[in-house]
């Protein structure tokens, strides 16, 4: 018998944090707020009985999503599914309205995007093309 993925208790409080990262959202009434997603140490833990062993990880989204324990077969599939979770949470609150920006800046997370970069800047990369001075080539004659 298996554990079910994503079920598990809130007790894991020993388990570490080793990934974090920030994000400015804003809400559809335009309050601006950081959001500070942040990954556990993947943990493993032994067979019980007749449920099989499995692993997971801490996970958080504050203030967006609590604490919560996100689980897998492995370490590997426990850490992937953590990170789709946040990600998974961050495209609802985008969906929802809200836009999840990259920090200190008006440019929108590529949440499709394994990196959490921002998406390019439109309105910096226009200026750009408009500021830099064309090149003509001569065409030498034949």
């Amino acid at each position: 018998m298996r554990r079910p993925l994503n079920a598990e208790p809130l007790d894991a409080p020993h388990m570490p944090w080793m990934a974090e990262n920030s994000f400015d959202c804003v809400e559809p009434s335009g309050r601006r707020f950081r959001a500070i997603a942040r990954i556990g140490t993947p943990e493993r833990l032994p067979r019980d009985g007749k449920l099989s062993a499995y692993s997971r990880c801490k996970v958080s989204l504050v203030p967006l999503v609590a604490e919560r324990v996100i689980a897998g077969d492995n370490n590997f599939q426990a850490l992937c599914l953590s990170i789709e979770f946040l990600r998974t949470m961050l495209k609802v609150f985008a969906a929802s309205g809200g836009q999840v920006l990259f920090p200190g800046t008006r440019s929108h997370i590529d949440l499709t995007s394994p990196s959490f970069l921002p998406w390019p800047d439109l309105e910096r990369s226009s200026k750009r093309a408009r500021t830099r001075p064309s090149k003509k080539r001569s065409r030498a004659k034949r």
